[in-house]
């Protein structure tokens, strides 16, 4: 509070600068039966977990900053009259515009690009994602380009450079995009993300991803498509060769919204010379191969045979404070799989079906309601994936609350 009082009075020179404070309140009750793994005959789970976060945002001429505190917690996680800290910085970021078309951005900041896809905030769950990193941003007649990088390190060192956290150590990124007409919209994007050998000190295995993603609207049909290789060096010294692949088409008709696309992650059989398994680095998969979260660590979470997700999806938004949508989803491997010491193979790709309602009351700019419901339906083949009774029934669901004025402290003119 001292500091943001300061902010306040203090005088500034500036054209036009602008204060923002963004509290943010998002608490969320949770019933799980089979959310991320199969029942496993013990009761379900009931909680409500709580996002609290602060940004702050300040913009001043060719300069701008953002710094956002939260703190995430399960309610009842803490011992009453017990001090225990827990409040993180999700963002602290300055950007300075060099020029009217160029921009560098330093620190902790969220990366998201292609709707998340490969790169995402991960916004559903409440901690979310953030990277600590650089990112130059160009715009130049109808050009959009962005540059970023990261480089990892566990604490100040005096001699080398060993990382031993699980994450990457470097990072980076080469965004563009382009409108065509009014029509079509290209975007590539190539993502090198680097991680300590095991064996060496200083030895950094790179993995390569690449690839195009396109929009093209016209009237109320909008088809997208995306592909995208990934090369490079895995963990376990092969070399990788893996894709990913969508199609997608959607119909409007007000108040509904109809949308079937597939989406095909490569996987791997057996001990091949290569990994042929996809790996969706660092995207918002909770978006995208379903609400139940069976698939948010791909490969992982098919033992590398990747995943055919087919899927339909349905919204109606009567009037703009309500919206409903139903979504299917048909799961299946990309490639059988072979028994291991705890898990047997499979004989049949399909893993089971999946469906999400979802219904979102906007109160107003500032609140939002939801409720939602998803059951999973798995086929025998699920069992070699995740532990716990396929043939049991599976279901999630929750009510949310999102609380979240912007609110402008303070504006400022030159005189």
């Amino acid at each position: 509070m001292l500091l943001l009082s300061v902010l306040l009075w203090l005088p500034i020179e500036a054209a036009r600068a602008q204060l923002y404070l963004t509290p943010q309140v998002r608490p969320r009750a949770e019933w799980r039966n089979g959310y991320q793994t199969l029942p496993t005959g013990d009761r379900g789970a009931f909680f409500v977990n709580q996002r609290s976060r602060l940004t702050l945002d300040y913009k001043q001429d060719n300069m701008q900053t953002r710094f956002s505190l939260q703190d995430v917690r399960v309610w009842g996680d803490e011992p009453h009259l017990k001090d225990i800290p827990s409040t993180a910085i999700h963002e602290a970021w300055g950007e300075v515009a060099l020029s009217d078309k160029l921009a560098i951005r330093l620190g902790r900041q969220e990366l998201v690009y292609n709707n998340d896809r490969l790169l995402g905030n991960v916004d559903w769950v409440q901690q979310a994602r953030s990277h600590d990193g650089v990112l130059l941003k160009a715009r130049w007649q109808g050009l959009s380009l962005d540059a970023g990088g990261a480089f990892n390190q566990e604490k100040e060192a005096l001699f080398d450079t060993r990382y031993g956290m699980n994450n990457y150590k470097a990072l980076g990124f080469l965004w563009a995009q382009k409108q065509l007409g009014d029509r079509l919209t290209v975007s590539a994007l190539h993502i090198s993300d680097g991680f300590q050998r095991p064996d060496t000190v200083g030895g950094v295995y790179f993995r390569h991803t690449y690839g195009l993603d396109l929009s093209y609207r016209q009237e109320q049909v909008q088809f997208n498509g995306s592909l995208y290789r990934q090369s490079g060096e895995h963990g376990s010294g092969k070399r990788i060769d893996a894709y990913l692949a969508v199609a997608e088409v959607a119909y409007a008709m007000q108040p509904f919204r109809f949308t079937i696309g597939t989406t095909y992650l490569s996987g791997m059989a057996g001990n091949e010379r290569k990994v042929r398994s996809f790996n969706t680095l660092y995207a918002t998969n909770h978006k995208f191969y379903g609400l139940m979260d069976y698939f948010i660590n791909v490969p992982t979470d098919t033992r590398q045979g990747g995943l055919h997700n087919t899927y339909l999806k349905a919204s109606f938004n009567p009037v703009s404070r309500y919206s409903l949508s139903l979504d299917y989803h048909y799961f299946a491997l990309a490639s059988n799989l072979n028994a291991t010491e705890t898990l047997p193979a499979t004989d049949k790709r399909y893993l089971g079906s999946e469906i999400d309602a979802v219904l979102q009351y906007k109160h107003s700019d500032q609140i939002q309601f939801f409720v939602g419901y998803s059951s999973l339906f798995a086929g025998q083949s699920m069992g070699a994936i995740k532990p716990g009774n396929a043939s049991a029934y599976a279901d999630w669901g929750w009510v949310m609350v999102n609380i979240q004025p912007r609110i402008l402290l303070k504006a400022f003119d030159k005189e």
